[in-house]
């Protein structure tokens, strides 16, 4: 029996909201919380951790149900199910570690690099090139990149859920991973999204964003597999909104002579909210950038090369713009401004 995907959509958004719920009560209760962090303006009181823990279980509470009942979706029969279950609890496990007790950046991408080589050591490799050491260590590569990338584009209530709900949707809609896990995950973002909307009343954390990214990789990987000349490319584009906070915020630390790893207010989504957009509207635009992207994404698997290559150039021109405009917007001098007004 094969469960409908509005059925594994409803059936995620149910199981999460209660393991949600229950991750938040535990947290609050143990005082895991984050406390109020200087480089995100909108975050002034404490708020519980354990989001990644409560989306976690969400889906695999629906996974267990619908095993139970005989729709098994694709990816949890297929031979790569044990590396790809390995490595989301690899990830889950680090960045929960990171919650109770932050690492220092060397010995987190070092766990990382381990969490990545647990995946592939226990079966999980897209054969990008045919040459199996060659293939673990792209595919390890694209995991430390996508993890990181939503790591750091996790600084904005509600941002990072919403755009893992709409990046699962996309896979599941346009046939492009997994089969009908898709939207049990993209199910399971929208009821943690209950809880984590503007205002969060529970943050995803590392372990949230940790398993995001993971799985995030996962899924453009297996577009990436697609044999065309545009699958690479497309795979990126899938990952459009992460990976251009990564590149967006790596140059503009490099730029100001500061470490790329180390915090700063420069995060794609604080200078929209510089700019007077605010939480919501910020996380509005972002999630309608990964839709459209994703609807490119889809495009370029069927749209001859010179196709492909003009939508792309427009693709690289708009994001170009959007940097441009984003460095006009500074949340510290924002943040100045406002203090020398009220000191008037």
């Amino acid at each position: 029996m094969n469960a409908s995907p509005l059925a594994c959509l409803v059936l995620g958004a149910a199981t999460s909201l209660v393991t949600t719920a229950l991750a938040r009560a535990a947290a609050v209760r143990t005082g895991l919380v984050a406390r109020p962090n200087p480089i995100v303006p909108q975050h002034t009181a404490p708020v519980a951790y354990l989001g990644g823990l409560g989306l976690a279980g969400g889906v695999a509470y629906a996974l267990a149900i619908l095993h139970d009942a005989g729709a098994v979706p694709e990816l949890l029969a297929s031979p790569e199910a044990g590396g790809v279950m390995a490595g989301s609890l690899a990830f889950l496990a680090l960045g929960l570690a990171d919650d109770v007790r932050p690492f220092t950046p060397g010995p987190k991408l070092a766990l990382q690099a381990v969490a990545a080589a647990v995946a592939v050591g226990l079966g999980w490799a897209a054969p990008l090139t045919g040459h199996p050491a060659l293939d673990a260590a792209a595919s390890a590569l694209w995991v430390l990149v996508l993890v990181n990338a939503t790591n750091f584009t996790d600084v904005c209530d509600g941002l990072v859920g919403g755009l893992g709900a709409v990046t699962a949707l996309a896979f599941g809609l346009l046939g492009l991973a997994g089969g009908p896990l898709p939207f049990v995950i993209a199910g399971a973002c929208l009821g943690f999204l209950v809880f984590n909307a503007p205002p969060a009343r529970i943050y995803l954390g590392d372990a949230g964003s940790h398993l995001l990214g993971f799985l995030l990789a996962v899924g453009t990987l297996d577009v990436a597999t697609r044999g065309v000349v545009a699958a690479w490319p497309a795979a990126a584009l899938l990952a459009g909104v992460p990976l251009f906070e990564l590149v967006f915020i790596t140059g503009v630390r490099v730029g100001k002579g500061l470490p790329w790893w180390r915090g700063s207010p420069d995060h794609f989504s604080l200078r929209a909210q510089a700019a007077g957009l605010g939480r919501w509207r910020t996380n509005a635009l972002a999630w309608t950038a990964a839709a459209t992207l994703a609807g490119v994404a889809w495009s370029l698997l069927h749209l001859p090369a010179w196709g492909g290559a003009v939508v792309l150039a427009w693709v690289a021109l708009a994001a170009g713009a959007i940097a441009r405009w984003l460095l006009r917007h500074d949340p510290r001098s924002v943040a100045r401004h406002a203090a020398a007004g009220g000191a008037r």
